[in-house]
This record gives structure tokens, sequence and C-alpha cells, in this order.
């Protein structure tokens, strides 16, 4: 049986093996595998979208190999070492973790465009402190975005942020639970004087099991109501280090079972992770439910191969390549993900698999010599393993290193681009004609734009509760004049939201009320239940209650924005006669043309001018706003073609009038939103006769 005292660090992580009869290479070569999972998904291998669940066993590993060592240091000293435990953990976490964080940080200010650049530098910060998985949370990040090159080169430090931040509380759950108040005695237990501590088993794995059932289900709860929330969280993902912990707890129990036993158990859970890996997709609803195969199928791997039974996975698992790939599992795992993110962005193609896999290569060799000359060293430096307090310094040196690169690396406009003049007020018609040609004479970027150039991507609209983005209603926000006579009403998703500041302007000047009935991520499409959606999906429901919330005001102008997407014409073709007679006056505002790059990308890099970021419009765009043209004549509503606000002669500038027109590729920053409310208003005429 394994040796508690004799295993790895954490689930990314651990100590060299050590060259002992009964070392659980198996363990080893679990991490090998779960390692390369996640290399495999996050270079978007065909076949292996469901890498990610390398992370779950990482955390099985990681709550069975953690508690083991403690439980083994607790029953030599008969109480739980803090110290001891956190010393040890920094001399294992922080060096290769700081080092990855302090060259993604410089490679981000020297390769990245300044808002990405700016982006990074917070994110290390974040990481530094191990609340990466809150900041990430906290941003909504979608962490199965398909944009190598938009994704933060730090991303992947929300796990290692959940570990630590379970580490933080269940040394002392471990203490109270098995050992009562004599854990946190700090004399010697003198033989003779009294009973030595033994840990309570049944406590700790009554404990346990409560814990993790209460965190599982949260989990489930959470994933269905707030997915994105639930990918970072510490309480939803605490269940999976638990069931590695109840492991190491139950550990002497596993080894009385038949080896047959044991070793028809370490197969299933071996076929269970890679059936896990092959199924699931960015679809699947983690860390829910579902989550408990790869769980599940890791603790039967590491229950499996307790003693090495005969005909087990442990020859497979122990084979040398596993050991290799599972020694450099921790360094591959922090290195891999920067390499692959800033590797896209510097490139100015979109990189092929043979590429990626290029990438991944030089992230195993650029790992191997992090594990033989970062790792290893500060592992058993003997100044840092001599004093308990030695290695505790290594928090706060770490956590300084991160801030002072941080701060001094912090990139501006001026490192971004060339800087021009500011440039005169236009109408937007007039304005976009300018842009264009200051963009074909390649001129500089103006001095001052608004929104600023490293702050345009977040230059959008939150609605907050009055909008329905994650739930079935919201609430009903007065956006105008409460005391008006007339209300006006924008209907629909984000490409009717993005309309809302222009809309709040004309509102509050015609002294009308103004109303925002929006839901986010859903189509027309998805409205009228085409593609076989489902008649309880959000969407579905979400309409249906919308619509007795119009039919109660029965607004004096209802205004609907397009969104070219799918089968949206059709969709729309069904709504629109639903929504006539809802209104007094029904007006359809055909969708932005939109653009390739997102400006505060575009603007933001090294060397960008007007030109670098001119862009040709959509062929299929024109084609939707035709549509959208034949549908409002069809229905005899108004129409508004945006169109000429944001190209001419079919090139579209990524700033117009000093103003950046969107915060992504296809949503109105707020700026430009407010910088078209004269010219929206002239359309609408609220202060005039309402009419079709």
């Amino acid at each position: 049986m394994m040796r508690p005292g004799a295993v790895m660090g954490a689930a990314v992580d651990g100590p060299d093996p050590p060259h002992k009869k009964g070392y659980r290479w198996d363990i080893q070569g679990m991490r090998a595998v779960a390692v390369v999972l996640v290399l495999l998904a996050h270079a978007d291998v065909p076949g292996f979208a469901g890498g990610f669940i390398g992370v779950d066993v990482f955390f099985v590993i990681s709550g069975f190999l953690i508690t083991g060592i403690l439980l083994a240091d607790a029953s030599k000293h008969h109480r739980v070492s803090f110290t001891h435990f956190y010393a040890r953990r920094a001399r294992r976490i922080l060096p290769a973790a700081t080092a990855v964080i302090v060259a993604t940080a410089i490679a981000s200010t020297l390769i990245l465009n300044a808002y990405q650049a700016k982006s990074a530098l917070s994110d290390s910060i974040w990481a530094g402190f191990f609340m990466a998985n809150v900041h990430f949370a906290s941003q909504g990040t979608n962490y199965f975005t398909s944009a190598l090159a938009t994704v933060s080169p730090l991303q992947h430090y929300w796990s290692l942020s959940v570990e630590e931040q379970f580490y933080v509380v269940w040394p002392a759950l471990l203490a109270v639970t098995g050992f009562g108040v004599a854990a946190f005695r700090r004399r010697r237990v003198v033989h003779g004087s009294e009973p030595a501590a033994r840990p309570s088993t049944a406590r700790i794995a009554t404990a346990l099991v409560a814990l993790g059932a209460l965190s599982l289900y949260l989990s489930i709860i959470q994933t269905h109501s707030n997915p994105q929330a639930a990918y970072f969280s510490t309480i939803d993902r605490a269940w999976e280090l638990i069931v590695g912990a109840l492991l190491a707890v139950l550990l002497p129990h596993v080894g009385k079972l038949p080896a047959r036993v044991r070793a028809v158990m370490s197969w299933i859970g071996l076929a269970g992770i890679t059936v896990a890996a092959l199924t699931f997709t960015s679809t699947t609803a983690v860390p829910g439910w579902i989550t408990l195969l790869p769980v599940l199928s890791a603790a039967a791997v590491i229950a499996g191969g307790v003693g090495s039974p005969r005909g087990s996975a442990v020859g497979l698992l122990s084979m040398r390549p596993f050991r290799f790939f599972g020694a450099i599992s921790y360094s591959l795992y922090l290195w891999h993900f920067p390499i692959l993110i800033i590797g896209a962005a510097y490139f100015p193609f979109p990189l092929n698999l043979a590429q990626r896999f290029l990438l991944l290569l030089a992230a195993t060799v650029v790992a191997t010599f992090s594990y033989l000359f970062i790792e290893r060293p500060f592992q058993h430096a003997r100044r840092l393993t001599r004093r308990t307090y030695s290695g505790l310094v290594l928090w706060p040196v770490a956590v300084s290193m991160i801030l002072v690169v941080a701060i001094t690396a912090q990139p501006d406009a001026s490192f971004a681009s060339r800087i021009g003049p500011a440039v005169r007020g236009l109408t937007p018609s007039a304005a976009v004609v300018d842009a264009v040609k200051a963009a074909q004479a390649d001129d500089p970027i103006p001095r001052q734009t608004a929104p600023s150039v490293l702050l345009a991507t977040q230059d959008r609209l939150y609605l907050g509760t009055c909008s329905a983005w994650k739930h079935l209603r919201s609430k009903i926000c007065e956006e105008g004049d409460p005391r008006g006579t007339k209300t006006i009403v924008v209907f629909g998703n984000s490409h009717s939201n993005m309309w809302i500041p222009t809309v709040t302007i004309l509102a509050k000047q015609a002294k009308w009320k103004f109303f925002p009935i929006v839901k986010e991520a859903c189509g027309y499409d998805d409205y009228a239940a085409l593609r076989g959606v489902d008649k309880a999906s959000q969407c579905v429901v979400w309409y249906h209650w919308a619509l007795t919330v119009l039919r109660r005001i029965h607004p004096n102008v209802l205004v609907v924005g397009v969104y070219g997407f799918r089968e949206w014409a059709q969709g729309l073709s069904i709504i629109l006669p639903q929504l006539k007679p809802l209104t007094d006056r029904l007006v359809l505002i055909a969708d932005a043309p939109g653009i390739r790059k997102i400006p505060g990308y575009c603007l933001s890099e090294p060397g960008a001018t007007q030109g670098t970021c001119l862009w040709p419009e959509s062929t299929l765009r024109i084609q939707d706003i035709a549509t959208a043209r034949h549908l409002a004549k069809k229905n005899h509503i108004g129409f508004v073609d945006p169109e000429s606000w944001f190209c001419y002669e079919r090139l579209c500038p990524s700033v117009i009038d000093g103003v950046i027109p969107y915060y992504d590729s296809g949503h109105l920053t707020i700026a430009y939103a407010q910088y078209l409310a004269p010219t929206l208003g002239a359309q609408l005429d609220l202060t005039g006769q309402a009419h079709q």
C-alpha cells in the first residue's frame, strides 16, 4: 500500500518522484493523461473538445495526494502543522507559477496590443493572489470561447486558484474533524504524560461526505442557472477535491478489496476518463452532475491501483512516456496556455493544427527546463527547507515581484499607435466619408477618442436586472421621462439593446416614457421556436412573457433591432405580425454592418493607423439590410437603414469623428450610440407627429 508521505503535491504540481519501492507511478501517469488532454483541448485538436476534463482529474488527484500528506504528517506529529504545510506549498507552487506570470506579463506587453496587454497585466495580479477564478467569474468570462487570440493568457490559473482557496480551509477543517481541540496544541505530546492524539477517520469521512454532497448540489443548481460562474467557482468545484480526499481517508479499506476487483476498477476508470474526453463538448453542462463521470473515473483509477494488482492499468500508466509527462505536468500546464495564446496573437494569420502542435512542442521544451531549473531547485533548496519560515517568505516575495512587473509594464496609447490631431465634429454620414478617406490616406489615429482606445471594449451597456439576459423575465425599468404621456419601447436582443443609450436621450428630450424590454443572446428564430427549439426554452418563455408586457403597455413606438444570424429573417417574419398590433408604430432598425476585427484591439496594435483598421463591408450584411428592408415594407412598418452611419463605398472605419463605433465586432459603444442620437431622432421623429 502507498505510504502517504511519499506522494506528490497538487493537482497540477508535485515534488520529484522518489525512487522508492511502492511509489505510485500510476498516479504520475494519470497526471500525464490529464495534462495531455488539457493541451489537446486548448490546441483545438479535433475529437478532443472534452479534454478540459483533465482539470477535473487533476482535482481528484490533488485531493487524494494532499490529504494523504496531511494525514501522514498529522499521525506522526499528532497534530496538523499549518506552517509546515503552507511552507511546503510555497516551495512547490510559487517558483514556477511566479515565473510564468512574470514572463507572460512581459511577453504580453511586448507582443499583444495595448488593450490585451493591459488586461493581461491586470489578470497577472489576480493570478498572483490566487484569485483568478473570482476575477474571471466576475467578468462573465466564457471558458469555452473559441478565439485563441482574444483569451487571457493567464485564464488557466483559475484552476490553481480553486486549489489554493480550497487548501486555505481544508487543513483547518481536517484538524477540527480529525483531532478536535488537540489539533491546535503547540506543545509536544510527552510520552507517558497523556495519550497521543490520533486522527478520527470516521469524523473526517462524515464531514467530507456532508460537505461534498452540499458542494455537488450547489454545483448542479448553479450550473443550470449561471454556468459561467459555476465553472470558476471554488464552492461548486470543492466536491471534486473532496472525492479525492475521501479516497485518501478510506484508503486502508480500499486496499482490502480483492486484487481482481481493483484491477477492473482501474481499467473502468481509465475508460470513463477517455469517454468523457471524447464525448464532452463546449455545450456540456459542466461542472454539474455530468462531471461525476470523469471525477468518479479518476477516483476508480486511483483506488484500482492500490497495491499495483496484476492486470491493472498500473502497468500502462507507469510507462516512461507517462512518467515523463507526469513529472513535468505542473510546468507544462502553466506554460502551454500563454504560449498558445500569445503565439496565436503574434502571428498575423489563424494558426492551423500543425502550427498549434509546434507551439505545444515549444511549451513542452520550456516546461522541461522549468521543471529542471525552477521546480526542483526551489523545492530542495536547503535555505528554504532548513527553517519552516524560510519557505513562507516566498509568498510575499512572489506577490511583490508580480506587482512590480504589472505596474511598471503598463502600456499606454503612445506605445501602441502613432498619434495624430483630434478631428472636428461632423454629422455621422459626413464623418464616415471623412474617416474612410483618412484611412485610405493611412492617417494616424486621432489624439483623443471616445471612448479611449484602451477602454473601448468595455464601453458597453449593462442593464442589470432591467435585462432578462440570464432569466425568464426582467424588471420593467423606466429610462425616459416618468411624467411623459407617450411611451417608447426598445424590444429584442443585444442588437436592440445597443440602441438603448440612443433612445434614452431621445425619450428624455421628447419627454416620453421609455422602457427597454430585452433579452440578450436570443435570436428572433429562437422567439419563433424555429429549428426544433423546445417550446419551454428560455428564449420562447421570455418572448411570451414580453408579449404580455407589451400588450399591457401598448407603446406609441416600438423599436426592434435586427440581428442577422441563422434563420433570423424567417423568425422575424413570424414575430413582426405578432408585435404590430401591440403598438401604434413599429420601427425596424437594420443591423450595424460590423467589421472583421474589434476596434479596441486593432487601434491599440503597435504601429496602428486608421488605414490598418479599415475594413470592407460584409457582403452578407449588405444582403441582410436588403432583407430587413423587404420585411419592413411587407409588414407596412417603419424602417431605419444605418449603413451610411458606419460605412462609405463599402468600406467601414474603426474610428469615426474621434468616436470608436463598436466595443466588439458588431455592437455599438455607448459613446457612438449617443453620438447617433440626433440622426436617429430625425428618423423616429418623437417630437413631431407619430407616423409610419
